[in-house]
């Protein structure tokens, strides 16, 4: 009789098949990425890649969208953190409430995109960066990039757009091609 326990059936993918997670099955390696959901702790769950990483995160129903939503716990360290400081880490935003808990996970992924540069701003650098006189070899002071209208142009026209709806959009009949110096100098922070 064999006593091994087998998280899912083998060659199947069980429906949210749970066990009661342990520090060893974190360390456990894997041939493809595979969800253990703790069977202590309703929610939780440690996803563990072939790279032998296994990541804490819990999957909760957020009340006011009505969605199912995942948050990211942490990474398993055997010192750092365990399976019982994740259980602890559950239970403790779990008694925030549903809507405490939703607002914490909101709050994460708010200070996570405030933290990065927008589209929009990389492409305004850049241009800065292109149009800034350099001495060329020739001993004039010409702009770094002396095609950079063209560059622009095609930034606006094929990259900005697609990223719209992360950066507050001025208008084409606002900003002409000849005007576009002036008013991006004006509106970025301070060139890289």
């Amino acid at each position: 009789m064999d006593s091994s326990i087998a998280a899912c059936p083998t060659g199947k993918r069980g429906r949210n098949s749970s066990v009661i997670l342990t520090d060893r099955l974190c360390e456990k390696r894997v041939a493809k990425r595979t969800k253990f959901y703790d069977r202590k702790c309703p929610g939780l769950y440690v996803s563990i890649t072939t790279a032998g990483v296994a990541t804490f995160s819990i999957k909760f129903t957020d009340r006011q969208t009505g969605k199912q939503r995942t948050g990211w716990l942490g990474v398993y360290n055997p010192e750092t953190f365990t399976v019982e400081d994740a259980r602890s880490k559950v239970y403790g935003l779990k008694g925030m409430g549903g809507e405490g808990l939703a607002e914490t996970f909101r709050d994460q992924k708010a200070a996570k995109t405030k933290r990065g540069k927008t589209v929009a701003e990389i492409i305004d650098e850049r241009i800065t960066w292109m149009k800034t006189p350099v001495k060329k070899p020739d001993g004039e002071m010409r702009p770094r990039l002396e095609s950079w209208e063209n560059t622009a142009s095609h930034l606006d026209r094929f990259i900005r757009p697609a990223s719209a709806r992360n950066w507050p959009w001025r208008s084409p009949s606002t900003t002409s091609p000849r005007s576009r110096t002036t008013s991006w100098q004006a509106s970025s922070a301070s060139p890289p």
